[in-house]
């Protein structure tokens, strides 16, 4: 395959992945987790259990970890919302990957074309 070829294949994945990535309309930073946790109450059910059901989110903001309860009619939005955000930000890594072998495939380029160039005009 040519470098031209390569080139546009790259750019070609870049619409793709810009595209998908437009598309999202709904994102939240941070992790869905649902843990069990114990009261500390020494007559409540979950002193012999594994505990109480928690659903919480948690997300770094200026280096200080976060954490917040989510209600139970929100599950489902915020796993979405959280699925949402970690699929923008993986196409977004391979945007910047593409971007580098594009930047390379644009150098490779660039000297194939001179040296065309050049060869077209024996003075040169």
């Amino acid at each position: 395959m040519s470098t031209l070829d390569r080139i546009k294949d790259i750019q070609k994945r870049r619409n793709q992945l810009l595209k998908q990535m437009l598309a999202y309309s709904l994102m939240i930073p941070g992790a869905f987790k649902e843990v069990y946790r114990k009261c500390g109450k020494h007559n409540c059910w979950c002193h012999d259990q594994p505990g109480h059901l928690l659903r919480r989110i948690t997300w770094s903001e200026q280096g200080v970890s976060r954490s917040k309860a989510i209600p139970e009619k929100d599950v489902n939005w915020i796993k979405s919302a959280t699925r949402n955000y970690r699929e923008f930000r993986s196409k977004r890594r391979e945007i910047q990957d593409l971007d580098k072998s594009l930047k390379v495939l644009l150098d490779v380029h660039e000297k194939e074309v001179v040296k065309k160039s050049r060869l077209s005009k024996d003075y040169l």
